[in-house]
């Protein structure tokens, strides 16, 4: 994005004002009151009310429905959740190959390819949201927000009898910002001379009086909130990686588990305060559920991790095992039978 398109779009971002170009119209759409707010909500709980009382399925009813033919099968599903946490870990390798340019081109390659299937599988599994409850719901929804909060260049309150709402909606939905282009605009200037005075009380961020934030504002300000923790992190990464999106994500993804292993380590030394289970090599800890499972897992070093997979690979080939089937007890034993030997000779 270049200079003049940063200032155009934080000045429209600031002003909390929307324009939306028709043929024979220039229209303004500004932000709802906290008045309006519950009356375009109203809208929404009426329409889907309405829409499930006319036997019209919510999204849930209708997933259930595309995979009993065949539409949306578990193969779709399994594919999406696999294409998530493969899109995680190549971001968090990105990040790791800061400073090799060649692995990380090669990176971007398998990234792009996999947000561009992610997006097909998230498209196939929405193809028909805007006949659900919610879909229904939401498009009635910012139709009465253009109803409400559109005006003429004169601050009329336009009526929409010559120009579709539906064509005001298809306009709205392209003025309002990507989370990548919020992202640049949040972490660069002019807005980040802006974000800086925020605190002075002669200062307004936005042009908003008596209405709420748009979608471009809230959004702006929590990238700035993220950017502003990013930097002050005692982790916190190059500049180089701050202007990566990709690269900081992958940032991010690190920092959530850095933290999420804590978390789990006081949780689990917190109900293992017993001397008797402190002091041993070796802790079992039920788990309620696969992502217990996997929360309790995090905790153990990569060495026990390890010790955990070839373990589960002598039970896997012998159906069962004792301890002295597995490699690290052997070398255990061995290892307390030398120091035995050696305990003789000190004598």
């Amino acid at each position: 994005m270049k200079q003049h398109e940063r200032e155009y779009f934080i000045s429209r971002i600031r002003s909390g004002i929307y324009t939306l170009e028709f043929n024979e119209a220039n229209l303004r759409l500004i932000s709802p009151t906290i008045e309006q707010e519950l009356e375009i909500n109203q809208v929404y709980s009426q329409t889907y009310s309405k829409a499930e009382k006319d036997g019209i399925m919510c999204h849930e009813d209708l997933l259930k429905w595309m995979k009993q033919r065949g539409l949306w099968t578990q193969e779709d599903e399994d594919k999406e959740k696999r294409l998530e946490k493969d899109i995680e870990r190549f971001k968090v390798e990105l990040f790791h190959a800061k400073n090799q340019e060649g692995t990380r081109n090669q990176i971007r390659i398998i990234l792009k390819a996999g947000k561009e299937q992610l997006s097909n599988q998230t498209a196939k599994k929405f193809e028909n949201y805007e006949n659900t409850c919610e879909g229904i719901a939401s498009a009635e929804k910012v139709s009465a927000m253009l109803k409400l909060c559109t005006f003429t260049k004169d601050n009329e309150l336009f009526d929409f009898v010559s120009v579709p709402v539906e064509h005001a909606l298809k306009l709205y939905g392209l003025q309002v910002l990507s989370e990548v282009s919020i992202r640049e605009l949040a972490r660069n200037d002019p807005w980040r001379n802006v974000w800086l005075l925020k605190d002075s009380n002669s200062y307004n961020l936005f042009a908003n009086k008596d209405t709420e934030l748009n979608a471009d504002q809230r959004h702006i300000l929590l990238w700035s909130r993220m950017y502003d923790n990013v930097q002050e992190s005692m982790d916190c990464p190059s500049d180089d990686v701050i202007q990566d999106d990709d690269m900081l994500d992958g940032w991010f993804i690190i920092q959530k588990k850095k933290q999420d292993k804590q978390k789990a380590e006081a949780e689990i030394e917190e109900s293992t305060q017993n001397s008797k289970i402190a002091n041993s090599d070796e802790i079992f800890v039920m788990a309620q559920s696969k992502d217990d499972a996997e929360r309790i897992n995090s905790t153990n070093t990569y060495q026990s991790q390890k010790v955990k997979e070839q373990r589960m690979s002598v039970i896997e080939a012998k159906g069962k095992a004792v301890d002295l089937d597995f490699l690290d007890q052997k070398l255990k034993l061995r290892q307390q039978s030398n120091e035995q030997y050696k305990g003789k000779f000190r004598r």
